[in-house]
């Protein structure tokens, strides 16, 4: 018997050790810039990029970038967090992180729109390798993109990614915000505009209480049962998913609202807004059961279609990127399903108060290719919101593989009339894909 059990103990540990020489190894863990050219336009003061890894590391990572400026002098017309020193910076991308900022900032006022910086990566610790974006040219004057490839940085959470993310093709640019960090958006527009944040989600219900009521325990429980969405027929207590204003839930002036945050905590709230006057709203506030009443006035700043506040910090908070510097949005947020709300992720908005349009476009990965100018006339360009949607990807299905749809991509036409057709490329879903869930993988170029 015990010659058995000896034996036993010998087969197991064979098949332990088999099956983990049989484990593929890892993929070369790479470091990238976010973009390989970038541009500070007269308007812009300063540009942040990122230097990204692939899967974080459980100690941080050192990466040195040569700096080479051309017509340009540090220190006189511009300077670098983390600064540079010898022609080099040392930025660091902490343990259990995926990336890092630099922040460029112009100190020089009148510039001819030429001059240049350049940075080259040229090593890392950890033994990370060199990715394919490891130079990158930072001019100082606004740019138009011919086009590159973007892994955007939704985060962690897989399919419930923390971040949304804002891209701007003609900039190369994307911006990655915290889903949790913002309440609601005030519209920067002439007329008196609400929305809520649809990527919690956010319900709300007009009523007739002060602002300084306070809700009992029992009675907030039962107005967020009824503000939970339960896979029944809510939409009334949602924003349009359209995105138009005018059928917002918070439409009224000066009236009180109990709005739900899902999620968040606290998560009921009073919610009145008013008019301060034709260029300011004021925001009052309290959670359901204080009579404390906070209070933040928010200007309109036309630069922008909204401007974001958050009860958490109680203050305005930066969100979307200037109206005319975003194309499309990647988050995760609320969208319709049969006839019920249903939270999906990886929904792709386009920035319709902008005047972005786009169209979509069947073929595949050759015809993406060979796609040009001369084919546009045939597109048939939409302002809905949800022309791209979640159309380019199957997450859930009996009918169909999952994972990106190969046999079709986009075309999004931008607020200045420059037309980019959009590939996606991974998503971390489906045979494979060999992405990660939550870092989408895109291409776009100028349609010429």
């Amino acid at each position: 018997m015990k010659k058995f059990f000896y034996l036993s103990l010998v087969l197991a540990g064979l098949f332990v050790t088999s099956c983990s020489d049989d484990d593929p190894p890892l993929a070369d863990n790479t470091v990238n810039f976010s973009a390989t050219e970038l541009g500070i336009s007269e308007t812009e003061s300063s540009k942040s990029f990122t230097i990204n890894i692939d899967r974080a590391e459980s100690s941080d990572v050192t990466v040195n970038i040569n700096v080479t400026a051309a017509g340009v002098v540090y220190g006189e017309d511009f300077t670098t967090t983390p600064a540079t020193s010898g022609n080099a910076i040392s930025a660091t991308i902490k343990a259990g992180s995926t990336s890092a900022t630099v922040e460029v900032k112009k100190l020089a006022e009148l510039l001819e729109g030429d001059e240049s910086i350049t940075f080259d990566i040229s090593s890392a610790t950890g033994g990370l390798v060199l990715g394919d974006k490891k130079s990158l040219k930072l001019t100082f004057g606004a740019i138009v993109s011919t086009g590159s490839t973007m892994t955007l940085q939704g985060g962690e959470g897989g399919p419930a990614a923390v971040n949304s993310v804002f891209v701007d093709f003609s900039g190369n640019e994307q911006t990655s915000v915290a889903r949790v960090s913002w309440n609601l958006g005030l519209y920067n527009g002439s007329e008196f505009g609400v929305i809520m944040n649809n990527t919690l989600p956010t319900t709300a219900k007009v009523t007739d209480l002060a602002i300084d009521a306070v809700i009992s325990d029992a009675d907030a429980a039962t107005y967020q049962t009824e503000l939970t969405l339960n896979y029944t027929d809510k939409f009334a207590y949602l924003d349009d998913l359209s995105g138009d204003l005018s059928k917002s839930v918070i439409k009224e002036e000066g009236k009180v609202y109990l709005v739900n945050f899902a999620g968040l905590t606290p998560q009921l709230y009073k919610v009145k807004i008013s008019k301060k006057d034709a260029d300011t709203y004021t925001v009052q506030y309290a959670s359901s059961n204080s009579s404390s009443v906070k209070s933040i006035d928010v200007a309109k700043n036309t630069n922008y279609n909204f401007t974001y506040v958050s009860f958490t910090d109680n203050k305005i908070v930066p969100v979307e990127p200037e109206k005319n510097k975003w194309d499309i949005e990647w988050t995760r947020a609320v969208n319709k399903s049969g006839t019920i709300p249903y939270i999906f992720s990886d929904l792709v908005f386009i920035n319709i108060h902008a005047g972005v349009t786009a169209a979509e476009i069947l073929g595949d990965k050759d015809d993406y290719a060979a796609y040009d100018s001369s084919k546009l006339s045939s597109a048939e360009f939409s302002s809905d919101i949800q022309a791209i949607g979640s159309k380019w990807r199957v997450t859930a299905s009996s009918t169909e593989p999952l994972g990106i749809r190969a046999d079709r991509f986009y075309l999004v036409k931008d607020s200045a009339g420059n037309v980019y057709k959009l590939r996606f490329l991974r998503m971390g879903v489906g045979a494979g894909d060999t992405g990660t869930r939550g870092y989408p993988e895109i291409e776009y170029a100028l349609v010429k």
